[in-house]
């Protein structure tokens, strides 16, 4: 069976191939979503990445070659609110539990969306399912605990 994108016809030997195959594989989905991919790519250390907006939520979708590879999707949805953050902690935990393929956590004082999965075994249909899994779930939950919370949205700066 092919590694990531493959339909079990040469599978690559090298990383640099994974990756290689990877980059057109999300570039192709980013188009077939409207996203325009060379407006949306971001220069990062190693690897690739892009960001869009999905509604009021912004979404980056990262290929890193780390070890076998990786596929992140994250959203950065809401700064956190000055107050009531044991309710929001709560509210998180409850919805891990609801999600599909997707956690929310903390950074500093940001709550995200994410999804990490390795590229070995990933196929375009996968990799397309996250990519818009993530990017509603995003544009959902930014307005609505920010909302509930009274956190910043991170998409409206």
């Amino acid at each position: 069976m092919g590694r990531f994108f493959g339909r079990g016809e040469d599978t690559p030997d090298e990383p640099a191939d994974q990756l290689d195959l990877s980059l057109r594989a999300v570039e192709s989905i980013l188009a077939a979503i409207g996203v325009d991919p060379a407006a949306a790519r971001m220069e990062v250390a190693r690897g690739y990445g892009w960001n869009f907006q999905r509604g009021s939520a912004l979404i980056e979708v990262y290929l890193t070659p780390e070890e076998q590879g990786y596929l992140q999707v994250l959203s950065p949805i809401m700064h956190l609110p000055a107050s009531n953050l044991l309710a929001l902690y709560r509210r998180l935990l409850e919805l891990n539990l609801q999600l599909t393929n997707a956690a929310l956590g903390l950074h500093e004082d940001v709550v995200y969306l994410y999804h990490e999965r390795l590229l070995a075994g990933l196929d375009a249909a996968e990799a397309d399912a996250i990519i818009r899994r993530l990017a509603r779930y995003a544009d959902e939950l930014d307005d609505a605990l920010s909302g509930e919370f009274g956190g910043r949205m991170y998409g409206r700066g």
